[in-house]
């Protein structure tokens, strides 16, 4: 791994795929997916989470974290990857694509074009200034709400809460307010619909599914809306998701 790069970690065979990972999760999310894809899987670390550093100097920008993933795609060689990313990874995976267009496919999984509404943004914020004081209390009430089912999971849930507690609080606010300042990409998908599939989930608060199935209607992109989870559908069913992602390899 070159200095200054990402954490990540490589496994597998096949064609490169990309597996970016959402708000305060680390590449470990992927652990029960990619060994089940016949892939090149490259699992990052994205900025301030599980083991990549953060210089929270920095203006939070999307843009910063697209560039880091685009470095280490360059210094493995990976050519024409596909990017899956979950929630705030799927932000990035548009950012990517705006710079290399020979991406071979986006998978938007839980995840949107759109900027933020003006009410999300002060959302974004209160976030980014809650957790400089109260990030153990902000996580244990955040994460069980990416659950529809949250008191059927909670040793899921446990484990997601002891990986964002890892995180130094800034790298939470810093990740905050980089999505709350992020672009509208929409017409990345509009102009090159056949590069993209979107994942849902039916009960999925955090996402505007139905607006988000009518705009893939509309342009021809693939999209898929998974009955009964919210959030985290490679938690509440692994097996229908592996099964999504197979069809796309």
């Amino acid at each position: 791994m070159g200095k200054h790069l990402l954490n990540y970690r490589i496994s597998g065979n096949g064609s490169p795929v990309i597996f970016l990972h959402g708000f305060m999760e680390d590449l470990s999310m992927w652990d029960e997916i990619s060994p089940h894809l016949p892939v090149k899987a490259c699992c990052v670390d994205l900025p301030g989470h599980g083991k990549s550093d953060l210089d929270l100097q920095l203006t939070p920008a999307i843009g910063h974290m697209a560039e880091k993933v685009q470095k280490i795609i360059e210094h493995e060689q990976l050519n024409h990857p596909v990017i899956i990313g979950h929630s705030m990874g799927g932000y990035v995976a548009l950012e990517l694509f705006r710079r290399i267009p020979d991406l071979e496919h986006i998978v938007l999984f839980h995840s949107h074009p759109w900027a933020d509404p003006e009410s999300k943004k002060n959302d974004r914020q209160r976030v980014a200034e809650l957790v400089r004081s109260k990030a153990s209390a902000f996580i244990r009430e955040a994460i069980p709400n990416l659950f529809y089912h949250p008191s059927e999971m909670e040793r899921v849930i446990s484990h997601y809460i002891h990986i964002a507690e890892q995180m130094n609080p800034g790298a939470i606010g810093w990740a905050a307010l980089a999505m709350k300042g992020r672009e509208n990409l929409s017409l990345l998908m509009e102009q090159h619909p056949e590069k993209f599939s979107v994942i849902s989930g039916e009960k999925d608060k955090l996402i505007p599914v139905d607006a988000l199935t009518d705009f893939c209607s509309k342009y021809h992109i693939s999209s898929v809306v998974l009955p009964g989870v919210s959030h985290m559908a490679h938690e509440e069913n692994r097996d229908e998701v592996i099964h999504l992602l197979n069809t796309i390899f």
